[in-house]
């Protein structure tokens, strides 16, 4: 009977102490998600993010920006269109490894030393580019620049997710993906005039002095986010706070390895073919403006205004409406559920996928009617609307896209993006590379045909992740921490 009393004593102090243990966690937990998320100020982040997007915008600007010249610099270099096609391709190539790289460097040391570093190179990049009196000296300086423009392509996405939760990430990701999406139909604007006025050398001396300025706000304006080196000196809630990465772990091919999800794999299928669309479309359009429409290169730059301001309104609304599906979602778990305790309640990655069959399927829409606009040479007014609509609907869809695949590896944001960069501009520039031969032998129309094709077949697997995606990560992997 003793011995009985006695295990049972034994067993109501485990209980206590148990009981103890456990409020003392919960108590660390509240007191935790007491701290802010990042002690950065709103005007302090807002800055972060204007400098960011700032940032982001050298790479398709760099890569565009020379378009309306490139004729020119065909005569000038004694080569021949598929030769000077390389310095296209090349870039993107390019674009589609070094993000890679970049992000797991980011990862390591930090975001402000690659952004200062990327900008430098950059920098050299464009020198070598103005200099260059051969086609070979153009295409390996056009390498080193798209080296050193590309890093924001992938350590951006991690600066966002360092300085904003989850459930405003959308909006401030719709400000920072203005400078990547704008950058196409800015760079043409831009490079018109400046090749018609000044001379094709004159594009790249003025992406020079640009990327000069950027390397002072990297040096001087631009602080420090990453969140693990943040947290050593600055009070700050233990999430999203990725560990340091030991030799074995910085390895790009781990990184491309995970495509090994399904729902990854679906993503990053439905994110090249979209965006493989949209760059052979901005690539191809100086050769409709000027060789079908008689344009000069300056109007014929003026031209891209049009899907640049459908950018910026698809682009906005987009991250602001993806904030507003998470929104929706924690108000319906909250009333379905019992528990008083926000950090409990867990919103499943996919809600950001609910809006996205708006923004594509304006894009697929418009690039079907560009196609056959261009192709019977109809109004030029009407190809500047559907352009617009193009801007609109790929950027809106680049929030939802973006955004779920952050939400599904929110410590490896920057990896993950640097991921989605490298299949989008792996597939760029193959599509920009065959677009000349499908121009030639079956027109403009049936070309973007295919394309539609191609992007509608991407959206349609996509459904799957969209309606299925939860079941495929708690079966195949990964499992996220969504914070």
């Amino acid at each position: 009977m003793a011995d009985t009393l006695k295990e049972t004593r034994c067993e109501s102090q485990d209980t206590v102490a148990s009981a103890r243990s456990l409020a003392a966690s919960s108590k660390q937990i509240d007191a935790d998600m007491e701290l802010p998320y990042s002690h950065f100020s709103a005007k302090s982040r807002v800055m972060i993010v204007v400098i960011t997007a700032f940032t982001g915008l050298i790479s398709p600007l760099a890569s565009n920006m020379y378009y309306p010249s490139i004729t020119t610099i065909r005569d000038d270099l004694n080569t021949t269109q598929s030769g000077i096609t390389w310095t296209i391709t090349a870039f993107v190539i390019a674009m589609a490894i070094f993000p890679l790289l970049w992000s797991n460097l980011a990862d390591s040391i930090g975001r402000k030393p690659v952004y200062a570093l990327s900008m430098l190179i950059f920098t050299c990049g464009s020198v070598g580019c103005a200099l260059s009196r051969s086609l070979t000296a153009l295409i390996a300086a056009r390498v080193v620049q798209s080296a050193g423009s590309s890093a924001v392509q992938s350590a951006g996405a991690g600066t966002i997710s360092d300085i904003y939760p989850r459930e405003q990430r959308g909006t401030a990701l719709g400000i920072y993906y203005l400078g990547p999406l704008l950058g196409p139909c800015l760079g043409p604007l831009i490079g018109g005039y400046i090749g018609q006025d000044a001379g094709w050398r004159w594009v790249f001396w003025v992406l020079a002095i640009l990327g000069g300025v950027l390397l002072l706000l990297a040096l001087f304006v631009l602080p420090e986010t990453h969140r693990r080196i943040v947290s050593k000196t600055h009070s700050i809630q233990p999430v999203n706070i990725p560990p340091a990465l030991s030799f074995k772990d910085n390895n790009p091919l781990l990184d491309i390895a995970t495509v090994r999800y399904p729902v990854v794999a679906l993503s990053m299928f439905l994110f090249a073919m979209l965006f493989g669309t949209y760059f052979t479309n901005a690539t191809a359009q100086p050769l409709a403006y000027e060789g079908i429409y008689r344009l000069s290169q300056g109007m014929s730059g003026l031209c891209f205004l049009s899907s640049g301001v459908g950018c910026i309104l698809g682009s906005t609304s987009g991250g602001r409406v993806t904030d507003l599906l998470l929104a929706r979602h924690r108000r319906a778990l909250e009333a379905a559920t019992d528990s008083e305790r926000v950090e409990d309640i867990k919103i499943p990655a996919e809600a950001r996928l609910g809006a996205m069959w708006v923004g594509i399927s304006l894009f697929m829409c418009a690039v079907i009617i560009c196609g056959w606009l261009i192709e019977y040479e109809l109004a030029l007014a009407g190809v500047l609307v559907v352009q617009f609509f193009i801007g609109a609907g790929m950027a809106f869809t680049f929030q939802s896209l973006g955004g779920y695949l952050i939400d599904v590896f929110p410590t490896r944001s920057a990896r993950i993006t640097g991921v989605q960069n490298f299949w989008r501009s792996l597939w760029a520039a193959v599509i920009v590379q065959l677009f000349p031969t499908m121009h030639e032998n079956i027109g403009w129309g049936w070309s973007y045909t295919v394309m539609f094709f191609l992007t509608l077949a991407a959206l349609l697997l996509m459904q799957v992740v969209v309606f299925r995606g939860e079941r495929l990560r708690q079966r195949f992997g990964p499992g996220p921490e969504l914070r």
